[in-house]
């Protein structure tokens, strides 16, 4: 078997990770220019083929460190000699549209899906390092790949209740969450069941830093600080555009969030982000940011806090006893008999124990008793306790009960939770 066709296969199947650098270094080792392109288009096909969320690409001392982040964890997958370090960031600049002569300044582009044998989008983005450019590649997808709410892995009632929100004509529904904690992929499952409900009477529009997913009759609008096109700039110009539903990619300021906020109250349907621990730390979060009390009562229907947690590999999980300090930690959650099973590691999920993720979460409805509540400026302490009354049901409980039921670890569960469950 040649070169050529053996590469020809490494790009449409998935190799071991142990494989991938084998395969990377009789790519770069051909003479002609085409090593480089084949040693890409494999990097970025087995990314995808083992559902890796992002690719980084990180000079060390004396190596190129090629990584895959899968369920969220950064893998280690490839050692490629220094030498190489320079065709391969140019050939990504090419492919991403990039300006290749300039390793100064940071830059960002996107590789269209025909571009490479996986046919997936992609987000690149480089910024310059003291060994040279740090490359990190997103992989992003189309509207096939959005997620529904029942697989999303949230408990039959948050699904149920998240459901009856959207069904509302009017009001305000944020997340929160820690970076890549599965906030985008959830919303973009509420836009697919908001349009279900609706069929194609409803006016969608999406204000986004990028444009992560197509959807198909939805106007999708990219910011642009740069033309200073921000999230503000975009949510008063769609105002004018008789929009019913806006999903407001993160509220990062006071003139973003008192337009999301007002826009709940006048007839639209608001869906954003904002960063906050906790689903009661986001009201606190919103009061400091200057927002008056009665438009937070009044517009914010309900608050959803999720996490992403890894689960066990059904093919080599096993019974276990987790750690007794981690059993005194959960020992005041629901008195179930647990059930607690472990991967421990085999092919099927690269010897690391899980495969695939799952999200846990915490829905805050607003009744009426919460939003006068609200009105007296309580601390998040205080919306915690009330919400706790009205049977909000807190992440760590929802993660135990995954864990109880043999589904992750309370060792994952530790690892995504706040500090201060």
């Amino acid at each position: 078997m040649t070169k050529n066709s053996q590469m020809d296969q490494d790009l449409v199947r998935a190799l071991p990770l142990a494989a991938i650098q084998e395969r990377l270094l009789n790519a770069l080792e051909q003479s002609d220019d085409n090593g480089v392109a084949d040693a890409i288009d494999l990097i970025l096909s087995q990314g995808a083929y083992h559902g890796a969320s992002d690719i980084h690409l990180e000079a060390w001392n004396d190596v190129l460190s090629l990584r895959y982040r899968l369920d969220g964890i950064l893998q280690q997958v490839a050692l490629i000699p220094r030498e190489y370090q320079a065709k391969l960031g140019a050939r990504i600049k090419v492919l991403a549209d990039l300006v290749v002569y300039r390793k100064d300044v940071p830059q960002d582009g996107r590789i269209d899906s025909e571009k490479t044998s996986c046919s997936r989008p992609m987000r690149v983005s480089t910024v310059p390092t003291i060994r040279g450019e740090k490359t990190v590649i997103r992989l992003l997808g189309d509207s096939l790949d959005i997620y529904t709410l029942e697989t999303l892995g949230f408990e039959p009632h948050i699904t149920e209740s998240l459901r009856e929100i959207v069904a509302r004509p009017t009001g305000t529904l944020l997340l929160t969450g820690p970076s890549s904690s599965g906030k985008t992929t959830t919303i973009y499952a509420l836009l697919r069941e908001m349009m279900a409900l609706q069929s194609q009477t409803t006016n969608i529009v999406t204000i986004e830093d990028p444009v992560e997913y197509t959807l198909d009759r939805v106007a999708q609008i990219q910011v642009n600080p740069h033309v200073e096109f921000t999230f503000a700039t975009a949510l008063r110009a769609i105002l004018r555009q008789d929009p019913e539903v806006i999903m407001v990619g993160e509220i990062r300021d006071y003139e973003t969030a008192r337009m999301a906020i007002q826009s709940g109250l006048t007839g639209h349907f608001v869906i954003s982000t904002i960063h906050s621990g906790t689903a009661a730390g986001v009201f606190t979060r919103l009061l400091d940011m200057g927002i008056e009390p009665f438009l937070v009562a009044s517009s914010v229907t309900g608050v959803l806090a999720q996490r992403l947690i890894r689960l066990n590999c059904p093919e080599c999980a096993r019974p276990y006893k987790p750690s007794p300090i981690l059993l005194e930690r959960f020992k005041d959650r629901k008195k179930t008999k647990p059930k607690f099973i472990q991967g421990a590691g085999c092919e099927a999920c690269n010897r690391i124990g899980y495969r695939g993720r799952a999200s846990i979460g915490e829905l805050f409805q607003v009744s009426r008793d919460m939003a006068e509540c609200i009105l007296e400026r309580p601390t998040t302490a205080q919306i915690h306790v009330h919400a706790l009354k009205g049977g909000m049901e807190t992440l760590a409980n929802d993660g135990y009960n995954k864990a109880a039921r043999g589904i992750t670890t309370l060792e994952e569960l530790v690892r995504v939770l706040p500090a201060e469950f």
